[in-house]
C-alpha cells in the first residue's frame, strides 16, 4: 500500500486519526472544515501565480505543485515549491495558520519531503522556508538535518505499523480531540468532551 506524506503526518496528529483513515476507510470530510477550504484556495492561488516567482533571498530554478514518489518507501508527496540551486534544492511550504513552530507534524512533513526530493533528485535538502499566512504574514526558515529525518522515518514506520496490523493504537485526550473530526466515535474523544 503507497501511503502519502499527509498520512503520516496525520499520524503524527493522531495515532488514531491513521487507524480511523487508513484501515477502517471512514472519511474525514475535510472539504467542509472552513480552515481546510481556505488553506487549499491559498494553494491553488500560488500553483497559479507567479509561477517563477521566487524568495528574493534564493536564486535557483523553482518547482511547483510537483509529487515525488518513493518505491522503497511506498510513499509519495506533493510539495507547494521548491527552489532548486546548483547545490541543494530548498523546501518552501505555504501553511493557513498562525502558529509558526515546528511542531511534530510539520516536522514530519518537512522530514519526509525532503527524503523524497533527495531520492528523486540526488540533491541534498538542508532547509525549508516556512510562510505562515492567516492573520498576518510569518516566514520562518528551519534546518532540517538527520535527526529531522529520522523522526519521520520512524512515524512512516508506526503508521504502517498501524495499516498492516489493524490494530488500534493508544492515544490521550488533548485540545486536538475538541475539534477532531472523529471525536464522536474515539473512545478517547468522544468519552471527554460533553456536547
Amino acid at each position: 500500500m503507497m501511503l502519502t506524506v499527509t498520512d503520516v503526518v496525520e499520524y503524527a496528529f493522531c495515532a488514531k486519526f491513521s487507524y480511523y483513515s487508513l484501515v477502517l476507510g471512514l472519511k474525514q470530510y475535510e472539504e467542509k472544515r472552513g480552515t481546510v477550504k481556505a488553506g487549499r484556495l491559498l494553494h491553488q492561488k500560488h500553483e497559479t501565480t507567479n509561477r517563477n516567482y521566487a524568495p528574493p533571498q534564493f536564486s535557483g530554478k523553482k518547482i511547483v505543485g510537483y509529487r515525488y514518489y518513493s518505491k522503497q518507501l511506498n510513499l509519495s508527496g506533493k510539495i507547494d515549491e521548491a527552489i532548486e540551486t546548483k547545490d541543494e534544492i530548498i523546501l518552501v511550504e505555504r501553511k493557513y495558520s498562525d502558529y509558526y513552530e515546528l511542531k511534530d507534524t510539520l516536522k514530519v512533513q518537512l522530514g519526509l519531503l525532503s527524503i523524497l526530493i533527495e531520492e528523486n533528485t540526488g540533491k541534498a535538502v538542508r532547509k525549508a522556508h516556512i510562510i505562515f499566512i492567516k492573520k498576518k504574514r510569518i516566514i520562518k526558515n528551519f534546518k532540517i538535518d538527520k535527526a529531522v529525518k529520522d523522526y519521520a522515518l520512524r512515524a512512516l514506520n508506526e503508521t504502517k505499523k498501524v495499516v498492516l496490523t489493524g490494530i488500534m493504537p493508544s492515544s490521550e485526550f488533548d485540545n486536538r480531540c475538541l475539534n477532531c473530526c472523529f471525536r464522536k466515535i474515539c473512545p478517547t474523544g468522544s468519552l471527554n468532551i460533553a456536547e
